[in-house]
């Protein structure tokens, strides 16, 4: 008996250090989350910083994006959201949302507007709301539609309620600066280009025109700094 008590003892010290790791590894749970791309819904939108999630490269006034709700999982699910937020309303929009054919036959999306006082402020909300049926399967669930209407920044407020009802699960940041695409055809080329060497060397740029927006650093000139600027968005398309 004391050679199998002992036995035991042993057995135990070595299931100790498993149960540990088992107690202490955290678990892979399967998500719903988002993808950023281009207007073409294929493109991803690239990080301003690789290693800094959710925080995108700068876009020009008037490009249009598409935000892609996915899941690694089958469904159901209910309750998440894409939200604008206050003055970030001033800046960013959603214009439309549509379910996608992974999401199943009794998926739904909703528009949504709402006012909410907290800690005696009213804060003001507007996006969609999404569920997925019970026949949805992995892929992509939801699509919806991003235009950015002005220079500034703007945050668009992710919640899956499954995971916790009044916390963001995360916010997805974005920079505005000045077109480049001054013809409004929707790509930057030679034709912007010669609007931009149609008024070089003016000294005279005036808010809001800013000699036909070439006037890119807004400084009342349109000079090199604002060929720079220019050259960084190259072909870019905004649509």
């Amino acid at each position: 008996m004391l050679c199998k008590a002992r036995s035991s003892n042993q057995t135990m010290k070595k299931l100790i250090p498993f149960i540990l790791m088992l107690a202490i590894t955290p678990a892979v749970c399967a998500q719903v989350s988002t993808k950023v791309c281009l207007a073409d819904g294929n493109t991803p939108l690239e990080l301003a910083d690789p290693n800094v999630p959710f925080v995108y490269r700068p876009i020009m006034v008037g490009t249009h994006l598409t935000i892609i709700i996915s899941s690694d999982v089958d469904g159901p699910w209910e309750n998440g959201e894409l939200s604008l937020w206050d003055a970030n309303q001033n800046y960013g929009f959603l214009p439309g949302s549509s379910q996608l054919p992974a999401a199943g036959d009794m998926a739904m999306v909703w528009y949504f507007q709402e006012y909410e006082e907290v800690n005696g402020q009213v804060h003001d909300a507007n996006g969609f709301r999404f569920s997925a049926g019970d026949d949805a399967i992995v892929g992509d669930w939801f699509s919806t539609d991003y235009n950015a209407i002005n220079v500034g920044f703007c945050s668009v407020i992710f919640y899956d309620r499954t995971v916790n009802w009044d916390i963001p699960l995360y916010e997805m940041s974005f920079t505005h600066v000045r077109t480049r695409d001054f013809n409004d055809d929707g790509i930057v080329n030679f034709k912007d280009l010669a609007l931009l060497g149609s008024n070089w060397q003016r000294t005279d740029c005036l808010e809001p025109d800013n000699c036909s927006g070439t006037d890119l650093d807004a400084d009342g000139y349109v000079d090199m700094s604002d060929l720079k600027q220019f050259a960084e968005y190259w072909l870019e398309t905004t649509g």
